[in-house]
């Protein structure tokens, strides 16, 4: 078993899923340069939006390799948040792709490379997760299975000319 870093402090936490996220915005801009990095206190890190389709993104950068588990989670509340913004914007089509950032050198999370993987949500198969309690709030998790994961390429590539 690998050994996972001892526990980061918040502002440390902070600054290592910034340079994720910056470092995954960059990758998204390849494929699409409309893209959207909205401000921190948005509910979904990127927005990619058509006359007829928007594609809302979430990144959960992890501190711990890929294959270290065999589930991830996301937040529950994140499916909340989805389905009332697909509710406002009820003419368009919408999208939710979650995004997992995972560490290349979980020794060194301060200057560490990422490998990216995706998930498109779709409730049938979202409602065969396992949910869990989150114990670092009220929340629920939703434990998404590592196999169920595509590196993030395979989505970006259909976002390229699907929206």
């Amino acid at each position: 078993m690998v050994d996972i870093p001892k526990k980061l402090n918040r502002e440390k936490l902070y600054k290592y899923g910034e340079r994720s996220e910056n470092i995954l915005y960059d990758i998204i801009k390849q494929y699409r340069d409309d893209a959207v990095f909205t401000d921190r206190y948005n509910h979904f890190d990127y927005i990619i939006e058509s006359d007829d389709k928007i594609v809302v993104i979430e990144l959960k950068t992890r501190t711990f390799g890929k294959d270290t588990f065999k589930t991830t989670f996301l937040p529950l509340s994140k499916i909340t948040y989805y389905n009332n913004f697909k509710k406002q914007n009820a003419n368009k089509k919408t999208y939710f792709l979650v995004i997992f950032g995972f560490p290349l050198n979980i020794f060194d999370l301060d200057n560490c490379s990422f490998e990216y993987y995706a998930i498109q949500y779709k409730m049938d198969i979202f409602n065969n997760y396992k949910i869990t309690n989150n114990p670092y709030d009220f929340d629920k998790n939703i434990n998404i299975s590592i196999e169920d994961l595509k590196p993030v390429e395979y989505y970006l590539n259909i976002i390229k000319t699907f929206i």
